[in-house]
C-alpha cells in the first residue's frame, strides 16, 4: 500500500506542475512566470542528477547542486522584484538547501524522512505561485471595476 501511494508522488507533482505552469504562464506577471520556469527547470534537473539505485539512502549531490542553482535563481528573482511572496519561496529553497547540508553533517538520517523533507518544499513554492497569480487577478479584477 505505502509502495502504492509513494509511486503515485511523482505522477501528482508532474500533474501539478504542469497545470500551475499552464496557468502561471497564462495569467502570472513577470516575476510569477519566471519563478515557475525556474521551478520546472528545477524538476527537470533533479530528475536528471538523481542517484542511480535505491532514491534518497544515500547523499544526494546531484539534486544539491541544482537546489543550490535554483536558491541563486530565486534570490536574483526576489532581489529584483517589488512583491513580498520571492521572500517567501527563497527561504523554502534555503530550507531544501539546508537539508540536504544536514543529511551530509548526519548521514545515518533516514532516507523517507530525508526524501520528505526534500521534496515537500516544492510543492509549497507551486501552491504559493498559484496562490499570488490568483490573488493578483483578484486585485486587477477590483481595480478595473473600480476605475469603471
Amino acid at each position: 500500500m505505502l509502495d502504492t501511494l509513494l509511486g503515485l508522488v511523482p505522477i501528482i507533482f508532474l500533474l501539478l506542475l504542469i497545470a500551475a505552469s499552464i496557468y502561471i504562464l497564462a495569467y502570472g506577471e513577470t516575476d510569477e512566470r519566471l519563478c515557475i520556469v525556474a521551478a520546472v527547470i528545477s524538476s527537470i534537473a533533479t530528475w536528471l542528477a538523481a542517484n542511480d539505485g535505491p532514491a534518497w539512502y544515500r547523499e544526494e549531490i546531484g539534486i544539491f547542486v541544482v537546489d543550490v542553482a535554483t536558491l541563486i535563481a530565486f534570490i536574483a528573482i526576489m532581489a529584483r522584484s517589488t512583491r513580498f511572496w520571492p521572500l517567501w519561496i527563497t527561504a523554502l529553497q534555503t530550507i531544501a538547501v539546508m537539508t540536504h547540508v544536514a543529511r551530509f553533517l548526519k548521514p545515518q538520517t533516514v532516507p523517507m524522512a530525508y526524501a520528505f523533507a526534500e521534496q515537500l518544499w516544492a510543492y509549497v513554492v507551486i501552491l504559493i505561485l498559484i496562490v499570488c497569480v490568483r490573488q493578483q487577478q483578484l486585485r486587477n479584477a477590483s481595480t478595473s471595476s473600480t476605475n469603471s
